[in-house]
């Protein structure tokens, strides 16, 4: 609903931050945790240039604003591993309701699918039982781009056991968290770990092999049915879906192709994995209009899927940034992405706010309404070695009011959009730019662990606690 005075969030309204283990939890090699795909690849490529820009001309190399690996590493993370209670006793006082957090697979399960590793229950336990004492919902996913390093080492998505991997995973994770854990994701951001990973050799484990990467993304899937199955049939009463990343793409030309290729972005990146996960079938118009896709995919891939298929409960929305593109004949894809209309100097991420209500509106048209949430929307800064002017951060308080203000329009015209949790909760480790990269409301000192709270926290909170954006 919208006042003169304001926007309001309806009372039931989750809000509140997100996280995730290998971003945030340190302690990367303590307690029998084994190493991850993430930590493998950081310590591999520390200063060095990533794969894909080797493969590219030199002048187009020196364009790239981010070219080398940082030399940080995820072995501190925001040190929540050790200072959960804290950084949890930080979210009451905001007045949050929700948070986000996932599961780290190479601690609770180091050898990938063997023993159990009881001081990694024993921790979740605690971290979980605390954010419920403390009022707070916990929104779990199971997986979040820390695939062991030892199933990567056997094929990894690829392999074709690995749907069997990963319900073994999840079956760990519902028996020891189900009692109280209510909000389940199965994956986070498959277009970055799949798609980029084994098509565009733009992510971990930086393979182009456009059939081993739809291979890959069809084990993904079923995996996704298996474990949505599993949870159903243990009757745990929550809900269980996914979580996939979404840019706002329009055309760049008034005219019938390029409407066309935005089409086409907005399919391969998020509906390849949300038309599955919600009806069980890939985006028809890909097939139709792109042959590299219809030629490259695995044998029997539909019957597969029609035999395991299980619509899950609601999807996840990760929204950043918008984006334009063009049609362009001779790329895979028909399209090119362009310059956006928008900047923003000094942050990584050009924001668009009224995206947010243009991507649920996409959802909701496309998907009847599902249910939905925001599950990642931040702002990134770049580290000034100053903490006083990044506690100051009025652009970020700019950001959070203007994304939330869509949020609350979203909902006034129908939209079945049930949370928003902004990305992230603190200044954690971030893939390729180690820790200059800084999203979080509280800013961390990451060599000593101190913490203070941002401007954009106190705001933040006003708004958690009063359900009204300004």
């Amino acid at each position: 609903m919208r006042s003169l005075n304001g926007f309001i969030l309806p009372e039931d309204f989750l809000i509140g931050t997100a996280n995730s283990a290998f971003q945030s939890e340190g302690a990367w090699q303590r307690e029998g945790k084994s190493e991850s795909i993430m930590e493998h690849y950081a310590k591999e490529f520390a200063g060095k240039v990533p794969p894909y820009l080797s493969e590219l001309d030199k002048d187009v190399a020196k364009r790239q604003a981010r070219q080398v690996y940082s030399t940080d590493l995820p072995d501190r993370g925001c040190f929540f591993y050790d200072n959960y209670e804290a950084y949890i006793e930080d979210m009451k006082k905001t007045g949050q309701n929700v948070y986000r957090m996932s599961l780290a697979w190479p601690r609770i399960i180091p050898t990938g699918t063997g023993a159990v590793n009881i001081s990694a229950i024993e921790y979740y336990d605690r971290v979980i039982n605390k954010l419920i004492s403390c009022g707070i919902t916990p929104f779990v996913d199971i997986y979040h781009w820390d695939l062991p390093q030892c199933l990567m080492d056997e094929g990894g998505f690829s392999n074709p056991r690995f749907p069997e991997w990963f319900e073994n995973y999840a079956r760990v994770c519902f028996e020891h968290f189900g009692d109280r854990v209510k909000l389940w994701s199965t994956f986070n951001e498959s277009a970055i770990s799949i798609t980029n990973g084994y098509i565009t050799r733009r992510f971990p484990p930086f393979i182009k092999d456009v059939k081993r990467g739809h291979e890959a993304s069809l084990n993904v899937i079923l995996a996704h049915y298996r474990a949505v199955r599993l949870y159903k049939s243990m009757n745990l009463g929550g809900k269980i879906g996914a979580v996939n990343c979404i840019t706002d793409v329009t055309p760049a030309g008034m005219n019938w192709d390029d409407i066309g290729a935005a089409e086409r972005q907005t399919q391969r990146n998020y509906d390849w994995w949300t038309e599955p996960m919600l009806k069980g079938t890939y985006p028809e118009q890909l097939f139709r209009e792109c042959s590299y896709i219809r030629d490259t995919m695995p044998e029997g891939y539909q019957q597969r899927m029609d035999k395991e298929f299980i619509p899950m409960d609601f999807i996840g929305i990760n929204y950043y940034v918008s984006g334009r593109t063009v049609y362009l004949p001779d790329s895979p894809l028909l399209s090119k992405r362009v310059e956006s209309f928008y900047s923003a100097p000094g942050q990584a991420f050009a924001p668009y706010p009224p995206g947010l209500f243009d991507v649920v509106q996409y959802t909701a048209d496309r998907y009847d309404n599902p249910e939905m949430y925001i599950t990642e929307n931040g702002c990134a800064l770049r580290n000034q070695n100053d903490p006083e002017k990044e506690c100051d951060d009025e652009e970020r308080i700019t950001y959070i009011r203007e994304h939330l203000r869509m949020a609350a329009r979203a909902i006034r015209c129908g939209y079945n959009l049930k949370g928003y949790m902004y990305w992230n909760d603190a200044d954690s480790y971030e893939e390729l730019d180690g820790y200059n990269l800084r999203f979080g409301l509280t800013w961390v000192n990451h060599e000593t662990g101190e913490r203070r709270w941002k401007k954009s926290r106190y705001y933040f909170s006003e708004i958690c606690k009063s359900h009204l954006v300004n």
